[in-house]
Formats: C-alpha cells, sequence, structure tokens
C-alpha cells in the first residue's frame, strides 16, 4: 500500500540554516515531491522552559531546549574484614542530585547578536538557586537549578549563538527542625 502523502517535520532547530524561530512547522508533501503549503500547523513551544530569580525578569527559552537529565544513587559500601564472601555491605543508599544539561541556540531576528545570552548570563552571575518553570522538569519534582557552568561555544552567524547550561537539581532541606 503506496501513501498518499508523506509529512517532514521542520523544527527550526537545525545548523544552518535557521528556519523557524519560534515554531515548530509541520509541512506536507505530496507523493510527487511538490510541498503543500495548504493548512500548515504550527504547534508552539512543546516544552518550554522558563528561569526565575528575585531581582531579575523571568526568561521564556525562545526555542526550546534540549533538555537532557541524569539520575543516579550514593551508596555507603563498608568492607567486611576476613569476611569469606565477595563485595561489600551496602549500607545506605540516598539519591543524588539530578544532573541536568540544557541546551540549544539563540537566534537574532536580525544580524545582531542575540540579547538572551546576556540574559542568561544574568542567572549564572545571580549565584543562587534559579526556579524553573518546564513541564519535563517539574513532573520528575525538579523545580529549582543549581547553574555549575555555561558554555557559549562557536558558531556560524553574526546572529546565532549555540549554549550549553550544566546544573543541578536543587531541592529545598529543612536543617534545623525543632524538637
Amino acid at each position: 500500500m503506496e501513501l498518499d502523502v508523506n509529512f517532514t517535520y521542520a523544527n527550526g532547530f537545525n545548523l544552518p540554516p535557521f528556519f523557524s524561530r519560534d515554531q515548530v512547522v509541520i509541512v506536507r508533501v505530496d507523493k510527487d515531491k511538490k510541498i503543500n503549503t495548504d493548512g500548515l500547523q504550527q504547534v508552539q513551544n512543546q516544552y518550554p522552559l522558563k528561569f526565575k530569580c528575585k531581582g531579575l525578569d523571568d526568561f521564556t527559552f525562545p526555542i526550546d531546549p534540549v533538555i537532557s537529565l541524569g539520575f543516579k544513587n550514593v551508596i555507603t559500601r563498608r568492607t567486611v574484614s576476613k569476611g569469606t564472601k565477595r563485595g561489600s555491605v551496602k549500607e545506605r543508599w540516598t539519591e543524588d542530585d539530578v544532573d541536568i544539561t540544557i541546551s540549544g541556540v539563540f537566534i537574532s531576528n536580525d544580524d545582531t547578536y542575540p540579547v538572551e545570552v546576556d540574559k542568561l548570563r544574568a542567572f549564572f552571575q545571580k549565584h543562587t538557586a534559579i526556579d524553573v518553570v518546564c513541564t519535563l522538569l517539574n513532573e520528575r519534582d525538579i523545580t529549582q537549578i543549581a547553574i555549575e557552568s555555561i558554555n557559549f561555544p562557536f558558531t556560524k552567524g553574526t546572529n546565532n549563538q549555540a549554549f550549553e547550561i550544566k546544573a543541578y537539581s536543587d531541592d529545598v532541606f529543612q536543617l534545623l527542625i525543632e524538637g
């Protein structure tokens, strides 16, 4: 059975050229390989990411970044001296911070350097926990992050700048408990 229509997803995130700054566009291509522009669908950000911090304006990433999460346990191990069995006794488990990598690209509509770079650097320089609003993170109980590093690698074009953020989840602890 041959399909009459193929769908191509243009997410506006290809390097270079950049076709779309703020949306995902679904383009219909008919079986004669002609692009059909009738009834184009535009899907606004699927997992928008917003940073919030006291003293700074809220910052919503203009293009959905790629977010990677890494989970691990911290295990306290003890070896038994003169033991007859191989290995160690796992004494205690606790869940470590979530390793978070956020990467993407900022694109300016004109031939100027993206203003989002300085806005992002302001959050890095705040040296405090950043509130995050993102379904992908919030559904995994991540509401705050601590930014370890931000990289801005070489990106072709004066109006484009790639970025990569390394961060950890930051949970609120109650250290003093009244008895």
